[in-house]
């Protein structure tokens, strides 16, 4: 049974996911009359209000954000490396630096594994070519001394100034949780703070250049869309069915859409956010970028030749 074999009710509310009326065959291939299965209104909405309930208080927060915002869509070329916008070019309106905190993110253990990946790879090739750029934007003459970002700078600062490499976590496997509901997949990226200089080796009479390292920072940049194909979950109005219940749901019914004893849910995807915005014109994308977890950190990286 798919969605095409529901008649949806004439009266629906302004923020209606669901109301409908089905028959549901119980026992196919048997002599016996179809099972009359009534799905009640189940709203897009109240999203937030079930997250809340759960104790997702950051996914929540994300989701409202969405649902206030003026109808907006993200450009896909915002998605990569080399077509996203200057992060310092952001508007209020179409990124978010307040909702997600690293203190929150460190709960999880994605995010602490993240952190660790992270730090270990600032010293790697990508990273050191990549701070190489950095440093001659900043200005930074081989020969002289040159600092680069600073303590307390923000992630959007960070991100345009000195952010050297990422590391990915999250899974769609993961527990259903605040994170998995706030960010999925994720991107957790580490900048540096510090300065770099030149020395000459007295026995070889040649140059090399270094960057001392005073501070790390790590920050969470993500996309808050609903571009593309994306299962959300099973939900009702309270809670968000967990991965045994949504497999024993869908497998029972052959469905995406039943109501097992007086609690309707219904499986929201991606697709149901665009079709809310294209009929209210609300819900608006956004660039998310965390606060700055700040670790001091005392090394320093050899440039190796500059090109």
């Amino acid at each position: 049974m798919s969605l095409n074999d529901f008649e949806q009710a004439d009266a629906l509310g302004p923020d209606t996911l669901y109301l409908l009326d089905a028959t549901l065959d119980t026992a196919p291939g048997k002599h016996h009359p179809p099972k009359k299965v009534m799905v009640n209104r189940l709203a897009l909405t109240p999203l937030p209000g079930a997250m809340r309930k759960m104790g997702w208080d950051t996914a929540a927060a994300l989701m409202q954000r969405w649902f206030d915002s003026p109808a907006w869509t993200m450009p896909e070329v915002w998605k990569d490396d080399e077509t996203r916008p200057d992060p310092r070019s952001l508007t209020a309106a179409t990124c978010d630096d307040q909702i997600v905190k690293m203190e929150w993110a460190m709960r999880f253990p994605s995010c602490r594994k993240a952190v660790e990946i992270a730090e270990g790879r600032i010293a790697t090739p990508k990273a050191v070519k990549l701070l190489q750029e950095r440093l001659k934007v900043a200005g930074w003459v081989p020969g002289s001394t040159c600092d680069l970002g600073f303590y307390n700078m923000s992630a959007l600062q960070m991100d345009a100034v000195s952010q050297v490499n990422i590391a990915v976590f999250g899974d769609e496997l993961d527990t259903l949780d605040d994170m998995y509901g706030a960010i999925g997949v994720g991107t957790l990226k580490v900048g540096v703070v510090g300065n770099a200089y030149s020395e000459i080796d007295p026995l070889t009479d040649k140059t090399h250049h270094y960057f001392k390292i005073s501070y790390l920072g790590f920050y969470i940049r993500d996309n808050y869309d609903f571009n593309g194909p994306q299962y959300l979950g099973t939900w009702t109005e309270d809670r968000v069915l967990s991965k045994s219940e949504t497999i024993f749901s869908l497998t029972l019914a052959g469905q995406t859409i039943i109501n097992v004893g007086n609690e309707p849910f219904a499986a929201v995807s991606n697709s149901d956010f665009r079709d809310y915005r294209t009929r209210h014109r609300r819900g608006g994308d956004f660039v998310i970028y965390s606060d700055v977890l700040w670790r001091k950190y005392d090394g320093v990286i050899e440039l190796g030749e500059l090109s």
